[in-house]
């Protein structure tokens, strides 16, 4: 069974190289597929140095890259593929059940959930956000991608979906995301701009009260994160504020369409009645 890994980047290097890494020490891919949307960083020479075929593709949004790096190891013959980001690789322990699985996995299984474990400065979270289940590898030729509400080419979590059952591999699928809890904000603030609006039901004046406390009650004390130490804590608050900025984003765009619908449906009166 031949294992086609993609991954899509854009100025990765901070992450890239350890990503490469694992890669290359597992050694369990027939090809490798780098779909790059105009890094300026040395990832695209990096990738090619490193046995990567690297594709250049205008971004046009996570669903739509992701769509079509997983079309295209359909189109070049992967039984199977891993679909990583650039700051994502499997753990030894994963790898190996990868190995395993791929050596036998029933006609009837069409894809695999992969534990995927933050990291925060350096340290992996043991219990925040854990677990974290993701479908990463699939039978392409089964699986195709959609956006987080169904939609087709838009929303910021592309997923994959996949026709047949799917399985749970042991190991951890290691994201490294972010490399401190402002470049956490940082990144999540451009998310939220982007699914405030892509999701209808964000930016309710009660979703924007409660929804940051039960983030952070749903990671400090149902997952434990208080077992993570200070980073547990820390890492609950920063899911809360996260939360807090897309729902007060989602508010705001929702604020904005009502005063715009207001003003067009009083000039449509004000046309109407001019012409009586």
């Amino acid at each position: 069974m031949s294992l086609h890994i993609g991954i899509c980047t854009l100025n990765a290097m901070r992450t890239f190289p350890v990503v490469m890494d694992a890669i290359a020490q597992a050694n369990l891919h027939e090809k490798l597929w780098v779909v790059d949307s105009g890094s300026t960083d040395g990832t695209v020479e990096f990738a090619k140095n490193h046995g990567a075929h690297v594709i250049h593709r205008t971004w046009d949004g996570f669903v739509g890259q992701h769509r079509f790096l997983l079309e295209h190891c359909r189109s070049q013959g992967g039984d199977w593929a891993l679909m990583l980001d650039a700051d994502e690789w499997p753990d030894p322990p994963l790898w190996k059940a990868i190995e395993t699985f791929l050596a036998d996995a029933p006609p009837a299984v069409s894809g695999a959930m992969l534990n995927r474990q933050l990291i925060l400065h350096g340290e992996p979270l043991r219990y925040v956000c854990q677990p974290e289940h993701r479908l990463r590898l699939v039978r392409p030729e089964r699986s195709t991608v959609v956006g987080s509400f169904g939609e087709q080419a838009e929303g910021v979590h592309e997923q994959i979906q996949t026709e047949g059952k799917t399985v749970r591999l042991v190991g951890m699928l290691m994201h490294d995301s972010f490399f401190d809890l402002e470049d956490a904000l940082s990144k999540n603030l451009g998310y939220a701009r982007i699914e405030a609006h892509s999701n209808p039901t964000n930016g309710g004046v009660g979703r924007l009260l409660v929804s940051p406390l039960a983030a952070f009650c749903k990671q400090w004390i149902l997952k434990r994160g208080f077992l993570d130490g200070r980073r547990g804590f820390l890492m609950s608050q920063t899911m809360a504020m996260i939360t807090w900025q897309k729902h007060l984003l989602a508010a705001e765009r929702r604020l904005l369409d009502q005063e715009a619908n207001r003003s067009n449906t009083k000039g449509s009166e004000r046309c109407q009645e001019r012409g009586r």
